[in-house]
């Protein structure tokens, strides 16, 4: 099959079911896959037309997605999202469309985490998903953590929610006062090594009547490895704050596949160091066409990302 078709068709007539068979076995406790930016929509296609569809075609990456994690081999223990699950403005139908697929996940075993962006919305979300209402250490908001056997995933919420579900929220991230509160309270005390993960990044988010930066506070906590995040649907990485000796890296999702790199990252947290891969599978802006179609640049961005990595100190 040509990069970047990836037709709905091939799923037609499967039933989801399937994916999940044989996954009764043993879990790499050290593994998690790393996903960002679903943005799953439950409209079903009224256009009658082949062309840009995102509402379907990141719906069957999805599909793919849960596809291949469930034949991995040893299971990873986690599979994190973060952020923009739904499609734009966070309804329920979205969340319902996306929840069988994810279900298959969770019905193998495997411990999901679900974070909060920019189009998703609380009520929304929790509607769907009304085990978060308890499992948040924040409520109203969505705050998990993660245990890996050597350190933690702080997963923080960084959706600035001021809309009513259906409507747009603000695109750039920020902080509600309570959330606010918990993280200059919670993470300076954080007892074991740990990575913070939100749906923005870390220059998004600042605290305090001074507005302060996230990286400032994040750079003085002593157990703080590493920031990681979505929101804009290209890899990248770099360090947390350039200013100071203790920095520590960051690292940029791709998106599973709306637009921009199309992919996902494995996690692997050892005893000295946390390491995570890139598996880059395709890149389109704004939407996937036919071959004959393709900028060509889509697929040297392909061959250039194989093989990207980001290491963490642990």
């Amino acid at each position: 099959m040509a990069r970047g078709v990836l037709p709905e068709s091939i799923f037609c007539g499967v039933s989801p079911a399937i994916f999940a068979a044989g996954n009764a076995g043993e879990f790499d406790e050290d593994l998690a896959v790393l996903l960002a930016d679903v943005h799953v929509s439950g409209d079903e296609d009224r256009s009658g037309t082949k062309g840009n569809r995102p509402h379907l075609h990141s719906r069957t990456w999805l599909r793919k997605r849960v596809a291949g994690i469930l034949k991995m081999r040893p299971l990873p223990r986690n599979v994190i999202i973060f952020g923009d699950l739904a499609y734009i403005v966070g309804r329920v139908i979205d969340y319902k469309q996306s929840y069988p697929e994810l279900k298959l996940l969770t019905d193998a075993g495997i411990r999901l985490t679900i974070g909060m962006g920019n189009h998703d919305h609380h009520s929304s979300f929790f509607e769907v998903w009304p085990e978060y209402v308890k499992r948040t250490l924040v409520p109203g908001q969505v705050v998990c953590t993660v245990e890996f056997p050597h350190a933690d995933l702080v997963m923080i919420d960084s959706l600035n929610e001021t809309a009513k579900p259906g409507e747009w929220n603000p695109v750039p991230g920020g902080f509600s006062k309570v959330m606010e509160e918990w993280v200059v309270e919670n993470l300076p005390k954080w007892r074991r090594p740990f990575f913070v993960g939100a749906h923005h990044g870390f220059w998004e988010l600042s605290y305090g009547a001074k507005k302060t930066k996230l990286c400032k506070l994040l750079c003085k906590c002593p157990n703080f490895r590493g920031y990681i995040h979505g929101h804009e649907h290209f890899w990248n990485t770099g360090v947390v704050d350039w200013h100071v000796k203790d920095t520590r890296p960051f690292m940029t999702l791709p998106s599973s596949g709306l637009w921009g790199d199309i992919g996902y990252v494995t996690f692997r947290v050892g005893p000295d160091k946390a390491v995570a891969n890139l598996v880059e599978e395709d890149f389109f802006q704004p939407a996937p066409c036919e071959p004959e179609k393709r900028n060509p640049y889509w697929d040297y961005r392909i061959a250039e990302m194989q093989g990207r990595s980001c290491t963490f100190p642990i």
